[in-house]
């Protein structure tokens, strides 16, 4: 009887769901028609293989779960941020570990209802729906409830948590929104600021790493499975949020209500926080925007993220713009050497990352380039790395004394911010695998000038070219090829019959790992691309095959001969016959500080962009070198290109791009005069 009437005191829950009821309505309602309604009226011809309730309409779902506990979590709890509520919600005969004991039981009842009420009906469709879109298995559903259940938990406990920190529903909301944004804005915004200033750190993209924010795992909720590992973190977190807010409860005063921050343990947090993060911001912000090589920018944009920052934290937690005072100055100092030592320990000399190069003893495998992702039955996965490392002592050894000679060689770290591997002609992204069960990775965008000797060494290797061509794939079975050439596209030919794919496949991979190191950076396009078919390992209809490509490059003789002898290549090769005339435009590259990808670009000749006059010829020793020599598409600052355009006899033109360096003489004399 005493823990009904005063933790679940009736009258309080009555009220609450008199005045908030509403949310809990709204929260079914959205997800009736997020999730049963949405898999009971889609139609498809064949039904999706789907693992997680997610991949049908997840987007939707998941954003309702991180507003309206959210919402849920403000409302219930707006009493202890206005002044007459507080007092009066305080006066009554309840402790407040009973208050906010009835309050949490109503918050719960009214996210957890409406998602197991959906489960329910969302079990009842699928056992009733003769023509189901989606195919999946009762788990799934259950997966679904529990997934929706944890989120919404979470949501609305660090609402009530921030609530007892903050005194304004307002700045509550975006308090919460802001605290689970924070840790992906500032791996970002900091991964930018060791990129700049740190050699070697290997910076990866932001989609890989936003699942550490709840709000932004919508974007990649309906590709990207739901782990166990998340579903743990965010339960742990979600439950220790349950006796944190009893505590702080405990210790807010009445009369904070209304404040911004209504403890003085937080405003130094708060503060610093805000100020750090437009720190960030500001610093990558004027980086971005900087002159090459203008390294004061960023400095720059440092001072004056942290000034603004500190001003705005001040003003939000005094609630005026009046704040100055004689503390202002020398708290701003101390808050401003405190962000610059968070910034500059990471990247300082001493602490010896960007010199370290671990010894081969201590090396168990190295593998060259980042993580890989295989999308299979509708999510988007990371494959197994374990295949792509090498022990081969030749192997180690080159990469090892490629990545010795990059610390010790005085590199720019970055000299293009927004782009940083396009002035750069290679780019290194190693992985070691160490002893003591750890990998250690480095990234590096480096002149393929000062380091010809040792990625020569490198790419020679024969574990090198298994992992950059994947010739690994062509050890597996494979049910056929299509080859597309690479001068027209209508020109294909296809081969299923299983002892021909066999030959072809142990051809290519012999062709492929023999290449020569100046045959892998040949700037020449190449004759023609394959295209392997194997069994899909997918339950995706949608998803037939596995497909992988291969290049067919000119110095593939043992291919080139293969398709010859089985009356292949003929039908690959564009003939000088087929063409009527050869249209050249001359155009000139001259952006300084700019590069600009020199690729062939039709509407150059046929949407007239060329200012000079074109020249055309049909002489016959042009066009057969024309189709022998194609340029493949580079960046440069400065250059003088010839944009080509192979007028054919029937089907598609052919569009072609050659250096000035490239004419042959015959193709100089009919140009002099352009």
């Amino acid at each position: 009887m005493i823990f009904n009437r005063l933790f679940c005191n009736r009258g309080i829950l009555i009220q609450n769901f008199r005045q908030h009821g509403w949310i809990g309505i709204l929260y079914l309602i959205t997800l009736l028609f997020s999730l049963p309604l949405y898999i009971a009226t889609e139609y498809r011809d064949v039904p999706q293989q789907i693992t997680s309730l997610f991949q049908a309409n997840g987007e939707v779902q998941i954003l309702f779960a991180i507003t309206l506990p959210v919402a849920a979590g403000i409302f219930l709890f707006r009493y202890i941020q206005s002044g007459a509520p507080s007092d009066l919600y305080h006066s009554l005969p309840l402790r407040r570990k009973h208050l906010l004991t009835v309050n949490l039981l109503t918050g719960y009842a009214m996210i957890l209802l409406p998602i197991w009420i959906t489960t329910a009906i969302t079990g009842w469709v699928w056992v009733v729906l003769d023509q189901p879109a989606f195919l999946f298995d009762g788990s799934t559903i259950w997966m679904w409830g529990l997934s929706m259940s944890i989120y919404s938990l979470f949501m609305f406990m660090i609402t009530v948590t921030v609530g007892m920190c903050i005194g304004q529903s307002v700045l509550q909301g975006l308090t919460v929104y802001a605290i689970l944004l924070l840790p992906v804005v500032v791996w970002f915004i900091m991964s930018l600021h060791l990129q700049h200033y740190l050699l070697g750190y290997p910076y990866d993209e932001l989609g890989r790493n936003a699942e550490m924010s709840i709000v932004l795992r919508m974007a990649s909720i309906s590709y990207s499975p739901i782990t166990n590992g998340e579903l743990i973190i965010y339960s742990i977190f979600a439950i220790l949020f349950i006796p944190l807010t009893y505590i702080l409860y405990a210790r807010r005063q009445v009369e904070s209500a209304t404040q911004a921050v209504t403890f003085t343990l937080v405003k130094p947090i708060f503060r610093f926080g805000l100020m750090f993060t437009l720190v960030l911001i500001g610093g990558a912000y004027f980086t971005l925007i900087a002159p090459r090589g203008s390294a004061g920018w960023g400095i720059f944009g440092y001072i004056l993220g942290g000034i603004v920052g500190y001003i705005v934290a001040e003003m939000i937690i005094r609630k005026t713009w009046l704040i100055w005072s004689n503390r202002l100055l020398p708290k701003l100092i101390l808050y401003g050497i405190v962000a610059g030592l968070v910034l500059y320990i990471p990247i300082a000399d001493w602490n010896g990352y960007a010199a370290r190069v671990p010894e081969l003893n201590k090396v168990k495998s190295i593998k060259l380039g980042g993580e890989r992702y295989i999308y299979s039955n509708g999510v988007n996965q990371i494959m197994d790395d374990g295949h792509l490392y090498s022990n081969d002592p030749e192997y180690m050894d080159a990469v090892i004394a490629l990545h010795q000679k990059i610390v010790d060689s005085d590199l720019p770290i970055l000299n293009d911010p927004i782009n940083p591997g396009m002035r750069n002609d290679e780019y290194v992204f190693i992985n070691y695998k160490l002893d003591n069960g750890k990998v250690m990775k480095r990234k590096y965008y480096i002149p393929e000038a000062e380091f010809h000797q040792e990625l020569m060494a490198l790419k020679q290797s024969q574990d090198y070219k298994r992992v950059a061509f994947e010739t690994y794939k062509l050890e597996e079975d494979a049910l056929s090829f299509g080859i597309r050439s690479a001068t027209s596209s209508y020109r294909k030919v296809y081969i299923s019959n299983p002892e021909q794919v066999r030959e072809f496949k142990e051809l290519l991979k012999q062709d492929i790992l023999d290449q020569t190191y100046e045959e892998q950076r040949s700037p020449w396009q190449s004759f023609a691309y394959a295209e392997m078919n194997q069994d899909s390992t997918s339950k995706d209809p949608f998803q037939p095959r596995e497909m992988w490509n291969f290049e067919i490059k000119p110095s593939y003789d043992r291919v080139l001969a293969w398709l010859k002898e089985n009356k292949l290549y003929d039908q690959l090769l564009v003939q000088a016959d087929e063409i009527v005339s050869a249209q050249f435009a001359k155009q000139e590259i001259n952006s300084p500080g700019s590069l600009q990808w020199a690729t062939p670009q039709p509407e150059y000749i046929d949407g007239g962009l060329s200012i000079k006059k074109q020249v055309a010829t049909q002489n016959k020793e042009i066009i057969s070198d024309l189709l022998k020599r194609q340029r493949s598409g580079y960046l440069t600052e400065k250059d003088t290109i010839y944009q080509i355009k192979l007028n054919v006899t029937r089907g598609e033109n052919i569009y072609m791009m050659l250096k000035e360096e490239d004419l042959t003489e015959e193709m100089k004399a009919i140009l002099v005069n352009q």
